[in-house]
């Protein structure tokens, strides 16, 4: 029930006319309302009786002067509070439009207001819409009528509609109530879609397809009779106990069906049943319950007779148990059938082979090859078996020997497949290939010079050898290999590296000093593997690269990046002077003259007369503007370069930073020095101060963190700083992004002093930068 209480100029109307409470049905509200949890949507029959009511309560009620705006301020209510459409439309236009009608249209209510009602409903729709209006207006039609109606943005929407004649403003109108009913509209052409789907679907499947309800069959598609022998209509009402052979089947299979059911949408599993005749067959029952659960143990079955193909399988595998060779069937390019023989050689089991890829065993460099030739082979244009590489599960590589064939399996085309493992033939006879080959694959593939030894001597080498020494190939084999040395001690003492290091290791590779065949001397890089599992016979194969021009350039390269860290610390410190000199300037000169300045303007202000107010508060305005002007001086010469930096040391600009820091941040900073009276050079000081700011600036702009750790010790020979947050944490990217100026800043700070820096983060827990500088290195102590 809904109890209202309306109000009229502040006053409440206790007693509301009778065609008052009929609107307020109809969807009106006043200021207060109770409603019951359980009040149902009003049918659209109810609907119609309402409206028809409240026409005649209306004729019959002539509604005074006083009760005119009562009945107005109803329409107001209705337009934000009714949960339906509601409109009234006076010689085909819009009087009176609620909110919710101008939602579903998508126009603002004043929009509507005098636009043709007819406007809005689909150009194909409007006669039927006229002629329903008319009758429902006459009284011949009591039922709702649909109509498409289009919204603002040119969208189709299904309205629902009833209406009745009422009085509007003294004049005769329609008025109008309407409900959106799109979705409904939607799910029922949706509904009919499904149902003739679901026919469809049942008169494709060639199987036998039955539904359930108790375990009594309530409907049934003609493939019963091609799987069971019965007629669709002789089976409805029956139970399922006349397709299987025994009641202890009947509940074996029940029993599988419901349980599995309970827990999952659909089950499959092969079972034994009956014909009409009598005859046993094996099928594949396909099982799916209707609807979320099975509480009226509704479901539908699909049984397929798979008899011959059982039948066949069976001889399959009688073969395929007998065979010494690898037996598997194919269909689909998936395993449906493996013998242990061709499980074995994979390294997997039967059950595991069993519905994987067949080509998920292929080598990925034979997979096209494969496909070739058993294509060849299928069609009759081959005959011989083809091999190919195959990778078992423990990833080792064995080779195949296969032959493949066509044949019916399961009712459908699949491919027989025959195979061997031949790896150790394909082993044994590959490698005397790969042993011939190696030697000349090496020796054109590589540009360096290459030489093979036996006891020091040559017995093979490549062109590379005239290229990096000046030596032909030929001249050198046969010789031994002291040639390439400078000198006797050279050649030993590479002898010893070499073949002291191969005895433990496979290869090693040493960068070492070389002669060419004109003398020149040069620097390679020597690399040398021993041919076999030992150096009994002292074979090694050597590689010789060489590196004399790369090491002039890196020689170089490093010159060049130590001036650019020389300049750039010229630099830093060039600044550093500068930022010092103009913070002297600022503090001593401009410091004074205001300093000067407001000592003047206290004095002026002494001498003032008392009663010149306005003059007196000008030069405290003056006075308070020079202090604000000091105290921006002070921030801007100490941001240069702090005093105390100077004048009290490394640990107290520190403390004063972090305090400057947590001051203008609000984020917590908490200093720890060891030894407090530390002292140190003043550059090494000013760099290790500037490496401290820039980790704070850096806390600030990036870290979102809420507190700073921050410690400065002197020990073990180093300065360290170390500042820890508990911030979000930089991550690998943001270190190694090539616009991190300020991260490479602090980097060539610390590398200039000899130090290191390393920064580290961790998600959501923060990130710690540690810097270690030996406070010894560059004469750095005070």
């Amino acid at each position: 029930m809904v109890t209202r209480t309306l109000h009229r100029r502040g006053k409440p109307v206790t007693n509301p006319p009778e065609f008052v409470r009929h609107f307020l049905y109809l969807g009106g509200s006043g200021v207060t309302e109770k409603t019951n949890t359980s009040t149902s949507t009003n049918t659209k029959e109810q609907l119609v009786r309402k409206i028809g009511q409240l026409r005649r309560k209306l004729e019959k009620l002539a509604p005074s002067g006083t009760d005119r705006p009562l009945v107005e301020g109803l329409y107001r209510s209705l337009e934000h509070t009714s949960r339906a459409g509601i409109y009234v439309v006076q010689e085909g236009k819009f009087r009176f439009v609620n909110q919710y009608a101008a939602d579903y249209w998508g126009y603002p209510r004043e929009d509507l207001l005098g636009t043709a009602s007819m406007s809005l409903v689909h150009p194909e729709d409007r006669e039927r819409v006229r002629q329903a209006a008319i009758q429902m207006l006459r009284g011949n039609r009591t039922s709702s009528y649909e109509f498409r109606t289009i919204t603002k943005s040119g969208d189709i929407r299904w309205i629902t509609e009833v209406i009745t004649s009422i009085r509007y403003k003294g004049r005769r109108a329609v008025l109008g109530n309407s409900m959106d009913i799109t979705e409904q509209i939607e799910a029922r052409d949706k509904l009919a879609e499904l149902e003739a789907l679901e026919a469809s679907i049942l008169e494709a499947i060639p199987h036998a397809v039955i539904g359930l309800k108790n375990r009594r069959i309530i409907f049934a598609n003609d493939g019963v009779e091609r799987v069971f022998g019965w007629r669709a209509e002789e089976l409805i009402g029956a139970t399922t106990r006349v397709l299987y052979r025994s009641d202890g089947d009947w509940d074996s299979i029940a029993q599988v069906l419901y349980s599995t059911l309970e827990t999952q949408r659909t089950h499959s599993t092969e079972f034994p049943c009956r014909r009409k005749d009598g005859r046993y067959i094996e099928c594949l029952i396909t099982a799916s319950r209707i609807g979320e659960s099975l509480k009226e143990k509704n479901i539908v079955i699909t049984f397929e007779d798979i008899t011959d193909r059982k039948l066949a399988e069976e001889a399959y595998r009688t073969m395929a148990d007998s065979s010494q060779a690898g037996v598997y069937v194919v269909q689909d390019g998936v395993f449906q059938f493996v013998n242990e023989n061709a499980a074995g050689y994979a390294g997997y089991s039967q059950k595991e082979l069993t519905g994987m890829n067949s080509m998920q065993l292929v080598h990925p460099e034979d997979r096209f090859k494969v496909r070739e030739n058993s294509h060849q082979m299928l069609h009759g244009d081959r005959r011989s078996p083809h091999e190919f590489r195959i990778i078992t599960k423990d990833g080792r590589i064995r080779w195949i020997m296969e032959t493949v064939t066509f044949i019916p399996y399961r009712g459908r085309r699949a491919v027989l497949g025959n195979s061997m493992d031949i790896t150790e033939q394909s082993a044994a006879r590959d490698k005397l290939a790969k042993l011939e080959a190696l030697e000349a694959s090496i020796l054109e593939a590589i540009p360096h010079a290459v030489i093979g030894l036996q006891d020091r001597r040559v017995i093979f080498a490549n062109d590379g050898v005239q290229a990096v020494f000046g030596w032909r190939a030929r001249d050198i084999v046969g010789m031994s290999s002291r040639i390439l040395y400078r000198t006797d001690t050279d050649y030993e003492a590479i002898a010893d590296i070499l073949y002291n290091t191969l005895e433990k290791k496979r290869t090693v590779s040493v960068e070492f000093p070389c002669r060419k065949k004109d003398g020149t001397d040069i620097v390679c890089l020597v690399s040398a593997s021993r041919t076999g599992e030992s150096l009994q016979e002292k074979r090694i194969v050597i590689t010789y690269e060489d590196i004399t021009e790369r090491m002039r350039a890196n020689d170089e390269l490093e010159r060049s990046r130590q001036q650019m860290r020389n300049l750039s610390a010229h630099l830093q410190s060039v600044r550093e002077k500068e930022r010092t000199r103009i913070a002297r300037e600022l503090h001593d000169e401009l410091g004074q003259l205001l300093t000067a300045l407001n000592t003047d303007l206290v004095l002026l202000n002494r001498k003032v007369p008392e009663e010149q107010h306005e003059i007196r508060e000008r030069i405290d305005g003056m006075s308070g503007l020079v202090d604000m002007t000091m105290k921006t001086l002070k921030r801007i010469y100490m941001d240069l370069r702090p005093g105390m930096l100077d004048h009290l040391g490394l640990p107290v600009a520190i403390e004063w930073q972090a305090s400057e820091f947590t001051k203008r941040t609000g984020i917590h900073c908490r200093v720890t020095v060891e030894p407090e009276d530390m002292q140190l050079n003043p550059d090494l000081s000013t760099a290790v101060f500037r490496i401290f700011q820039e980790t704070l600036t850096n806390v600030w702009r990036h870290a979102e963190a809420k507190r700073v750790q921050v410690s400065l010790k002197l020990t073990g020979g180093e300065v360290r700083l170390t500042v820890k947050d508990n911030g979000k944490g930089i991550t690998e990217e943001q270190m190694a992004k090539p616009d991190s100026f300020g991260l490479l800043g602090m980097r060539e700070r610390v590398s200039y002093w000899g130090g290191d820096v390393n920064i580290t983060g961790k998600k959501g827990k923060g990130t710690t930068v540690k810097v270690r500088i030996p406070y010894e290195n560059r004469g750095d102590t005070a």
